[in-house]
């Protein structure tokens, strides 16, 4: 089920083919130059898909569209699914209840399966209307042989799970909520009562996090206390957003039992910062957002009695508002209806921040700074024997936000590290290590001069990566894969009350990947709306050159 097991996919970047091909070339605006362009505001709100009306498998932001173009524009974005093949595979219906169906024995049981539901929400957070229309292909490719051997795949190992449980909103839907939770605040946890199976024996929590609204910009927020209660960054959906700094953390709880947390990826919606940079390129993470896992087997052996237990999702120091759903993954023994485990070791110290804030009108400067080593340790036995699973988590966070010049100079320094160590051991001998490696920097700098009437002309500097790293050890064996996903934006752009009205960008995108037996690598330059280059190339010199 890998659309494309060429080439390399990781969970908090995009393939290289999610890169979208290049659209119609949009009309110029009669009241700009000729390499200024005029868009139409897209929204922000996310566009998921779901299997079975509850498990998410894909959220996408909106395609950022140029105005009057005569063509529209075509994106196309492929994700690889296997790890959802539980989902996939056929569910019988439960057999006929009448006498003559039950003494039928040509009934077929495979012709009766209940066939998966895939379902596409295309909602809009934008108040004033939208014309025009979507058309949505959705394409499954399904591989065997030795197509269905997947690419390094960090805490899914090397087979997908035997069930995945959607951690959701039963009373959403595509017409109203959606199936996500509504997250306003830290305050507003949800939860949801799961019913895990006795014969699990691992477990691994999928997160699918977004933020909208006042928060859309988060990673460019400043902290203080005083002053004008807002700050926009080129987008006029900050402008309801208190100052209370860029950090957000994501936290999971099992039975209110601290679970793991995770830094969200700073996602750069189309419409922000500057919406010309991102046309026809998209933003790292913008058309496939990224997913975050959570090795919940350590805690495993604590809900293994048949009992209903709770897991809870909450975003530490968020804003109105967020949107979160999740999977749980549990990989079955096939040779016991139940296993037995429990905790060796649960050591989470409080997350300590350093908050400083020197703000003088609109002038100053704040900083965020915080870092935390979490661990768990846990036993499972079952029919592959008693394995132990140790858990270490390291994150370390840093933000600064400085504005000079009466708020005409906005700089931004966001830099997340986090790595997670995960070590197997059988009682019997044999050990197993894996650590997944993850950097997240994003530097903007935007200069800004009054236009009058509200309107404003900005330009900006922005950098924005993402590298990640996984290595595997099985007794003697070593795999290791390194992607790097950066792009460098330079451009200008007339606001409007917060809108961009006309601009123009220069945006180049660089996609690197590498393990033992592949290379891949590939850059983009995209300048007034136009790609000016497209290079690719699997020579792993000119990968590890650049």
């Amino acid at each position: 089920m890998d659309p494309d097991p060429a080439l390399p996919y990781s969970l908090l970047g995009p393939p290289p083919h999610l890169l979208p091909p290049r659209p119609p070339p949009p009309l110029p605006s009669p009241h700009a130059p000729a390499r200024a362009r005029r868009y139409a505001p897209p929204s922000a709100w996310p566009r998921p898909l779901w299997l079975d009306w509850r498990a998410e498998l894909l959220r996408a932001s909106t395609p950022l569209s140029p105005g009057p173009a005569a063509h529209g524009v075509s994106w196309r974005v492929r994700k690889d699914i296997t790890r959802y093949a539980a989902l996939l595979r056929p569910r019988p219906r439960p057999r006929p209840r009448s006498p003559a169906a039950d003494d039928d024995d040509d009934y077929d049981d495979a012709a009766a399966a209940a066939p998966a539901t895939f379902t596409m929400a295309l909602g809009s957070s934008n108040s004033t209307p939208l014309h025009g229309s979507y058309s949505v292909n959705l394409t499954l490719h399904f591989y065997r042989g030795a197509a269905l051997k997947p690419p390094l795949r960090g805490l899914y190992g090397d087979r997908p799970a035997d069930a995945v449980v959607p951690i959701s909103n039963d009373a959403g839907g595509c017409s109203s909520a959606g199936y996500w939770f509504k997250v306003h605040d830290e305050a507003d946890a949800k939860s949801v009562p799961v019913l895990i199976p006795k014969n699990a024996y691992r477990a691994v929590l999928e997160i699918f996090v977004s933020a909208h609204g006042g928060d859309e910009n988060w990673y460019a927020n400043p902290l203080r206390s005083t002053g004008p209660d807002r700050y926009r960054f080129s987008d006029a959906a900050t402008a309801t957003a208190k100052p209370n700094g860029a950090f957000r953390q994501v936290a999971v709880t099992v039975d209110r039992r601290f679970g793991g947390a995770v830094v969200p990826f700073p996602v750069i919606h189309p419409n922000s910062i500057n919406p010309f940079f991102w046309a026809p390129v998209a933003a790292i993470g913008a058309y496939d957002h990224p997913s975050y896992d959570l090795d919940l087997t350590p805690i495993l052996g604590l809900y293994l009695d048949g009992e209903e237990h709770t897991i809870g999702l909450t975003i530490k120091d968020s804003q109105p508002y967020w949107l979160i759903s999740a999977n749980l993954h549990l990989w079955l023994d096939p040779l016991s209806d139940r296993v037995v485990g429990g905790l060796i070791r649960l050591k989470v110290p409080p997350l300590r921040l350093s908050r400083q804030a020197d703000w003088r009108e609109l002038d100053g400067k704040s900083s965020i700074d915080g870092q935390v080593i979490m661990r768990f340790s846990g036993w499972v036995s079952s029919s592959k024997g008693n394995i132990t699973t140790s858990i270490k988590h390291r994150l370390k966070f840093k933000s600064r936000v400085e504005v000079l010049r009466q708020g005409a100079i906005k700089e931004v320094n966001l830099d997340v590290k986090a790595r997670t160590d995960v070590r197997t051991e059988r009682k019997k001998g044999g050990t197993g290590r894996m650590s997944v490696s993850q950097e997240f920097p994003l530097y903007i700098e935007t200069v800004s001069s009054s236009g009058g009437e509200g309107s404003a002309f900005e330009r900006t500097k922005m950098f924005h990566g993402l590298t990640e790293t996984v290595r595997m050890a099985k007794n003697k064996e070593v795999v290791c894969s390194i992607l790097d996903d950066r792009q460098d934006a330079e451009g200008s752009v007339f606001m409007e009350d917060g809108v961009a009205k006309w601009g123009s960008g220069n945006t180049k995108s660089i996609y690197k990947y590498r393990d033992d037996k592949q290379c891949y690598l590939r850059t983009v330059n995209t300048a007034g709306g136009e790609v000016k280059d497209d290079t690719e190339t699997t020579s792993c010199a000119l990968v590890a050159y650049l």
